[in-house]
Formats: structure tokens, sequence, C-alpha cells
């Protein structure tokens, strides 16, 4: 090889390692924070949605931040607005089964 292509090839490994990003070890755990997340970028809705997808799958209770300081009249309020309203949100918006057919309890 001449030494024109061994300068040439030093150039670019110096300018690929250059490049290259050095980003700090940021675990999982604090990953899926929410401080960490909202800080990042995301919205509050999916920092709680993060959360109680981690709560569901460690086992803990998957009680949302907003349903824990509210009193049982208005938790039951909300439990039945959403009987009423599919659309409405409820403790279980994640977990529910979706069938590709329609069905009586789809109403």
């Amino acid at each position: 090889m001449g030494a024109m292509k061994k300068n040439l090839l030093l150039a670019l490994a110096l300018f690929t390692f250059t490049c290259i990003q050095s980003n700090a070890a940021v675990t999982v755990e604090q990953m899926t924070e929410p401080d960490y997340i909202i800080n990042n970028g995301y919205s509050e809705a999916t920092a709680e949605e993060v959360m109680l997808i981690k709560n569901r799958v460690n086992g803990k209770p998957a009680e949302t931040a907003s349903l824990k300081h509210r009193n049982k009249f208005v938790r039951f309020c909300r439990n039945v607005y959403g009987y009423l309203d599919p659309a409405q949100d409820t403790d279980e918006r994640i977990h529910h089964d979706i069938h590709q057919s329609p069905n009586y309890k789809d109403l």
C-alpha cells in the first residue's frame, strides 16, 4: 500500500473516532423514571403510562397518580361515566382485550 492510502485510512479512522458520540451510562431503571422522561421532552401522560406499565410488570399496584388523590365518590362517578362512554380512559386502558370481529361487548 502506498503512503497516500495509509494516510487516507488513518485520516478516515481519526475522523470516525471523533464523530462517535460519547453517551453517559444510564440504567434502564433511571430511564423509566418519570422525571427523566419529562426532562427529555416527553409529556406527563407518557411518563404516567411508562410508570403504569412498569408497576404492572413488577406486580405493584397500578393506580395512576391522578386517581390516587380522589375520594371514593369521584372514583365512583368516573367509573360510571367510563362504563357509559367506552372511549373514556379507565384504569384498564392498557390491559384490555382487542378482538378483530365485532361483539355485543363492544357496545
